[in-house]
């Protein structure tokens, strides 16, 4: 019968020799690696794979706050197009600028962002964002608008006030600045006065709404304010009688009272302004007293008694 053999020991100088070699390995290494980045200043592998994903990133970013920079310009262009062409025309104030680059007011919106190279670029989104939003909104208040611009020659106040016959009446200030009759101080005379007994027939300028009756001591005296739209407001003062009341529609030539002698007055005349935009302009801009008289008691609806 075969006998069993057990297994020989392993010989401890075979143990020594993997130790030895291991710690060299490890000593290899080390000094490899410490030639490689203090001698030669080479970045460890994963250094290098860090700075070649930092470098696309960057890239990325830089690429982007381009293209940024390119929508900005074509967004400031339609901006300001819309704000000195679309709405100026049809009398629509102008968008602010803070209004327009407001952004959002979450003070919290950022902070996983702070300190990256991305939180610039977030918050320039945001704002072109919420400006895009409000340019949209502006062009549908002007396509509101366009819809009804055939409307637009009828609200434009574009008629005297009162009948151009000359012998009803004549011009006794004009607009601009003059010394005023009663204080006697230099000072803007915001429209232009028809000197006219009381009871001439005033009407309506153009299409709008009555958004004023009032009738006080001294001022303006009697008087009424029409909104016209499209930016144009008028004013019609110092009447002995008002036929409208506040938040009547009207139409041109409508009579809407009769002149008179009311508020702080020297002499009998109606008072009439043209305010645009908040402005006041020249109301000899926007009628024509050589019209004659046949023709523009065609255009208005005189009162039965006359």
């Amino acid at each position: 019968m075969k006998k069993y053999a057990a297994p020989k020991e392993t010989p401890r100088h075979l143990g020594r020799d993997f130790a030895i070699v291991g710690s060299s390995a490890l000593v290899f290494l080390f000094l490899f690696f410490w030639i490689h980045v203090h001698v030669l200043g080479l970045d460890l592998p994963k250094t290098t794979i860090l700075k070649h994903r930092n470098a696309d990133w960057s890239t990325r970013v830089d690429r982007m706050s381009r293209e940024l920079d390119r929508y900005d310009n074509e967004l400031t262009f339609l901006e300001e197009r819309d704000d000195r062409i679309y709405r100026n025309v049809y009398g629509l104030d102008e968008i602010p600028r803070s209004t327009r680059n407001a952004g959002f007011g979450d003070k919290g919106r950022y902070d996983a962002l702070e300190g990256t190279a991305l939180l610039d670029i977030v918050k320039r989104l945001d704002v072109m964002e919420k400006r895009v939003a409000i340019q949209s909104k502006s062009f549908d208040d002007i396509s509101g608008i366009q819809r009804n611009a055939g409307d637009m020659a009828a609200h434009i106040p574009a008629i005297p006030p009162m009948n151009t016959d000359p012998s009803t009446y004549r011009l006794t200030s004009p607009f601009g600045y003059r010394s005023d009759p009663i204080l006697g101080i230099g000072k803007l005379h915001t429209g232009v006065d028809f000197a006219c007994p009381p009871g001439n027939p005033i009407y309506a300028t153009g299409d709008g709404v009555v958004v004023l009756v009032k009738q006080e001591r001294g001022g303006y005296g009697n008087h009424i304010e029409i909104e016209h739209g499209f930016g144009y407001k008028t004013r019609y003062a110092h009447l002995s009688k008002i036929f409208v009341e506040q938040g009547q529609r009207v139409s041109r030539g409508d009579c809407i009272g009769l002149s008179g002698r009311s508020g702080r007055i020297t002499g009998p005349h109606l008072h009439y302004e043209v305010i645009y935009r908040k402005d006041y302009v020249n109301p000899a801009l926007y009628m024509d007293l050589d019209i004659p008289s046949k023709d523009y008691l065609e255009m208005v609806k005189v009162p039965k008694e006359q």
